[in-house]
């Protein structure tokens, strides 16, 4: 019995060092694509200046009794019917486009009052990831990037399937690389690399890769992995951000 007893704690204590010794391999693993995620767009670099650009008709506003509760950048000039709450026009703009209901009270929305209706291109001059040439600060810092070892499942987070302004998480990488990325991606990547180091224009290089790799149809197992990455940035609004990616190369 006590022979028994010392055989299956030997095999219990195997199994947990086995466990640990492939956990710490599989973080050892992680961490080779993950560490390392340095942001490339800077906020202050770009948007700053365009604030006021957001719509075409609502000035900048710091007053917290007219400012918009969502974007805080604009008057609240657009009411929603039939329940009366006011917004900015970019924000009711992004509503509209997505059916959402009253973010105040949860009432189905039946009309923007006094809303401006901004095109597609409008739209996207006003949002953060917006498609735009990169800043000479942000060209030189993604060319630091790629010296300093840029992971191919970072390369593609960022130019497959991020807009500007989004930084990729380590599950994203790690969801890439052990689902996405293949050796023909591998490959075409390096090419990628190369083409941007040795450019310098951000305008000729960084545009026209987008517009060639920037995927707008993707796979159900993309989009899951979307879906949970976006959920994880406490974007909650994720049929949104899809409808978004439908209209983002269409704005140069």
């Amino acid at each position: 019995m006590i022979k028994l007893v010392l055989y299956i704690t030997g095999v219990l204590l195997s199994l947990i060092a086995q466990s640990l010794a492939n956990g710490c391999f599989c973080c050892a693993r992680k961490r080779e694509i993950c560490d390392g995620i340095d942001p490339i767009y800077n906020l202050n670099d770009t948007i700053k200046e365009d604030v006021s650009e957001i719509s075409n008709d609502n000035p900048v506003n710091n007053s917290e009794d007219l400012s918009c509760y969502f974007c805080q950048q604009e008057t609240n000039s657009v009411t929603l019917s039939p329940c009366g709450h006011n917004i900015g026009n970019y924000c009711a703009n992004k509503f509209s486009r997505v059916k959402f209901n009253c973010p105040f009270c949860n009432r189905k929305i039946k009309n923007y009052d006094n809303i401006v209706n901004l095109d597609d291109c409008e739209f996207d001059k006003g949002s953060m990831f917006r498609f735009r040439a990169l800043t000479e600060i942000e060209f030189g810092r993604l060319k630091d990037s790629l010296k300093n070892g840029m992971t191919d499942e970072e390369f593609m987070a960022r130019f497959w399937y991020l807009r500007r302004c989004q930084e990729p998480d380590k599950l994203l990488l790690y969801n890439i690389q052990d689902h996405i990325i293949t050796k023909k991606n591998r490959k075409h990547i390096a090419e990628l690399k190369a083409m941007l180091l040795s450019s310098k224009s951000s305008i000729a290089s960084e545009l026209h890769l987008y517009q060639k790799t920037f995927k707008q149809e993707i796979t159900e197992f993309e989009k899951t992995t979307l879906d949970r990455f976006f959920y994880r940035l406490n974007i909650y609004n994720i049929k949104f951000e899809f409808e978004i990616r439908k209209i983002y190369l269409n704005c140069l």
